[in-house]
């Protein structure tokens, strides 16, 4: 039975981690797409990526998070969606800032966990 849990954990941890990965990809084009449309400032476009991060997370680990654990499991979603995110923009060329890198944890892991504990507030 503790190996299904585990396995069940990792699924659905990494299934979350992907989601929101996706769904960030998918933001950050329409993001792009709007901002050459629009003339967007260079000022604004930080706070809107931020906010698409958050909408990302959160939907990634609503969706996928599902069963116990929802805490535990949103939260190691948020870490893979980080750490996924991170390989990916810096393939892409981006530039490191550690103060950046931090924040954009810090973001992940506080919607996951609020994410976490609603859901598990409602299963109970």
């Amino acid at each position: 039975m503790e190996a299904s849990v585990r396995k069940s954990t990792i699924l659905q941890s990494l299934k979350a981690g992907i989601l929101s990965l996706v769904f960030s990809c998918i933001g950050v084009l329409v993001l792009a797409l709007i901002a050459k449309l629009c003339n967007i400032g260079n000022n604004i476009l930080p706070i809107i990526n931020q906010v698409l991060k958050v909408i990302a997370v959160a939907i990634g680990t609503i969706i996928s998070v599902k069963d116990e654990k929802y805490l535990l499991k949103s939260l190691i979603g948020a870490v893979i969606f980080w750490l996924l995110s991170f390989a990916l923009f810096a393939i892409m060329g981006g530039s490191f800032n550690i103060g950046q890198i931090a924040l954009d944890l810090a973001i992940a892991l506080v919607v996951a966990a609020v994410i976490g504990i609603i859901k598990s507030r409602r299963s109970a």
